[in-house]
């Protein structure tokens, strides 16, 4: 009785978590308020004032465990805090910040102190990732003295990946052939995979270039990622003409030595009755899966786009946009996002890609100013969220959601 009774309810929470997406009406998730950090240059504070400024915002956040990591690169300081929004390590610049008063004088005090405070000379912080080890791995500028022009390749090497050990101690950084090695070009984004190993994806004028390192950072895979080399899943003829592909994102999987490569494709748009090109149209997206070890492209995913309407008195035109690929789970669930009137809109892919489920995340602000996005190795999605007050936490337990599929 109980058995069927569980099995009643898992079903009922089944229908209404899909039902909406089936229907073509996302429903809104609403997420849960963790935290604000306010702003300023105190250790437990932010500094955001390069919002009122042209430029790009230098803070990212990486979630491990319930454990929050944000690298606030305007202040050259990473910072530790739990989901109570609570301070735990700082990893700061001892030149641009003042020593929190939390920092032991002697070891007797170290050792019972509750928060650690380790002194680093960042430069320009870039993006972050946590292992299971809670080993944090961040971007890092070196200093002009220290950068090598490649003239070859016209690109300058001057990111490094530095290491910190779960006590805030300073390991080694971490450069193209491994510890101490040479300087990487400019680095996109990095990542952690179930088994400790580090991924750090850099851009290049030649497309994304691909190092693997192992558990001990050791560098496994050098993978290049050229659109010349990408699938081309349309056929060109009078009608369309040129297809333009573009490599937008490229993420690895969690386990096993796979990458995903998210792909926009693009077309000529041919005006019939004249035959002369008069634009470019958007064409549709594809996910590779790609081996990291022999370089082989697998069967593709063929991701719907978002579609954007807009009326004009009594005509209403429709758009394609493609969505931002936000990274892809364990259990190997895809994870795409896009801004939206509303928000934001995420769009979760299952591995096998029989269902397809959309969300709309409820944010709450009018005046956002700056927001980015991490997805766990669970399919929880993290946000930092900066308007004109202070920065706010937020996240969706998006990883319910899948449970309960999986359950079915």
């Amino acid at each position: 009785m109980i058995k069927n009774v569980y099995s009643l309810l898992t079903a009922l929470l089944l229908c209404l978590f899909v039902s909406c997406a089936d229907s073509g009406l996302p429903r809104t998730v609403a997420g849960n308020d963790l935290f604000t950090v306010p702003y300023g240059r105190f250790d437990d504070q932010l500094n955001l004032f390069s919002l009122a400024s042209v430029g790009a915002v230098r803070t990212y956040m990486a979630m491990n465990s319930g454990f929050f990591y944000i690298a606030n690169g305007e202040s050259k300081k990473i910072m530790e805090l739990n989901s109570y929004g609570d301070l735990i390590t700082l990893l700061y610049n001892a030149d641009d910040n003042v020593a929190p008063d939390f920092v032991p004088s002697d070891m007797s005090e170290a050792a019972v102190s509750t928060r650690k405070a380790v002194a680093y000379p960042f430069n320009t912080l870039g993006p972050v990732a946590v292992d299971s080890r809670k080993y944090l791995y961040a971007v890092d500028t070196l200093p002009k003295s220290r950068q090598i022009r490649d003239n070859e390749k016209n690109t300058m090497l001057d990111r490094v990946i530095v290491c910190f050990s779960s006590d805030g101690t300073f390991i080694d950084y971490i450069g193209q052939n491994g510890p101490g090695g040479t300087p990487f070009p400019f680095i996109d984004a990095v990542y952690t995979t179930d088994s400790n190993e580090l991924v750090v994806v850099c851009v290049t004028n030649d497309g994304p270039l691909v190092y693997w390192f192992s558990a001990d950072r050791y560098l496994k895979y050098i993978i290049p990622v050229k659109s010349a080399d990408v699938p081309d899943p349309f056929t060109q003829d009078e009608n369309t003409g040129t297809v333009h592909v573009s490599v937008e994102k490229v993420i690895p999987a969690r386990s096993g030595y796979e990458l995903f490569v998210k792909v926009d494709y693009s077309v000529n748009y041919v005006d019939q009755d004249s035959k002369v090109q008069s634009g470019i149209d958007y064409a549709g997206t594809r996910v590779y899966p790609l081996d990291a070890v022999s370089g082989t492209f697998g069967e593709p995913y063929s991701i719907p786009a978002f579609e954007h309407s807009v009326t004009q008195g009594f005509s209403r035109i429709s758009y394609s946009i493609p969505y931002d690929f936000m990274g892809v789970t364990s259990s190997g669930w895809l994870f795409f996002s896009i801004a939206t009137d509303n928000g934001f809109m995420v769009q979760m892919i299952q591995p096998d890609g029989q269902r397809i489920l959309k969300r709309n995340l409820g944010i709450g602000s009018d005046n956002l100013l700056y927001h980015s996005f991490f997805l766990s190795d669970t399919g929880i999605i993290t946000g930092i969220f900066a308007d004109d007050q202070c920065v706010s936490v937020k996240w969706w337990r998006m990883d319910d959601l899948i449970n309960v599929i999986s359950r079915s």
